[in-house]
């Protein structure tokens, strides 16, 4: 009885042991038949590659076709999905199309009187063109080249073009009226009113630095102004020295009331063949200095 319940235990066992090893390899048979299904289908390996598709050194490999797309070339996936633009694709960029290029003329121009127009011709656009209308407009002047060139619609490249054919008309001293003359520089209304009345007293202007002759003039005031002056002499009313009252004598500059009385007193004393200049310098009756001066506007007897 104890013997048959140990052949009983030992077939048991085996069994056991038996079914132990059909189930591990049952386990093992599965796990074969998922990966094998998982795993995805192997590329045709390419001449000159290993099957890590590693490149074979000295493999020669064929040369790329024509048109086609290259490593480099080919779509590469984004790393935000989809795939990137080649760069043999790349969108062309976009270029500003070129404006032609305006004609310009060179002529000579006085940049106070020039019209719009004109300055147009000379290369000024219409915006720049009324910039500079809109300056004279509310009483701008351009006295000299310099103060065309501050203007901010006048690049340098521009004024250096136009320099040369800049003539700036200069202020003729005996025409100009007191609107004219406050547009030198460092003259304003008090001093025009100066100017006209010394003007008048001495019968017109001569010379521009005679100008200096007035009282608060000086040397710097006149050196900003004197380039854009000039006098017409043909316009000076002579002096009749030897037949005009003391009264109008005694209003000329180069005599005043003292030298007015000394020319009527010279005039009764002696006889008109002695009436001239030098004669009056021989008997000392006026400064050799304005017998000098009178010279241009003393007319003959």
């Amino acid at each position: 009885m104890r013997r048959e319940k140990q052949e009983k235990l030992s077939k048991s066992a085996a069994s056991g042991l038996v079914a132990l090893v059909f189930l591990i390899l049952g386990f093992q048979l599965a796990l074969f038949v998922v990966k094998l299904v998982e795993r995805p289908a192997r590329c045709p390996v390419e001449p000159g590659m290993t099957q890590n598709a590693e490149p074979v050194e000295n493999a020669a490999s064929p040369p790329a076709p024509t048109g086609g797309l290259t490593k480099d070339s080919a779509p590469k996936r984004s790393k935000y999905g989809g795939y990137e633009r080649p760069a043999s694709a790349a969108a062309p960029k976009r270029t500003r199309p070129r404006e032609p290029e305006r004609s310009y003329e060179s002529f000579a121009f006085d940049p106070n009187t020039v019209s719009s127009a004109d300055l147009q011709r000379l290369g000024l656009s219409e915006r720049q063109a009324q910039s500079i209308e809109n300056y004279r407009e509310k009483g701008g002047r351009f006295r000299s080249k310099a103060d065309f060139r501050k203007m901010y619609v006048v690049s340098d490249t521009l004024f250096a073009r136009l320099e040369p054919y800049i003539k700036i008309a200069r202020l003729e001293l005996n025409g100009a009226d007191s609107t004219a003359l406050v547009s030198l520089r460092g003259i304003g209304p008090w001093y025009a009113r100066k100017i006209l009345d010394y003007r008048d007293r001495l019968g017109g202007f001569v010379a521009a630095e005679q100008l200096l002759e007035i009282d608060g003039i000086d040397a710097d005031r006149y050196a900003g102004f004197a380039d854009g002056v000039t006098v017409d002499a043909s316009r000076v009313r002579g002096l009749d020295l030897w037949h005009a009252s003391d009264t109008v004598l005694a209003r000329h500059p180069y005599l005043g009331p003292k030298g007015a009385r000394s020319i009527v007193r010279y005039r009764e004393l002696y006889d008109s063949a002695r009436w001239t200049l030098p004669d009056l310098a021989a008997e000392r009756v006026l400064p050799q200095e304005n017998i000098e001066k009178l010279k241009k506007y003393i007319v003959s007897q």
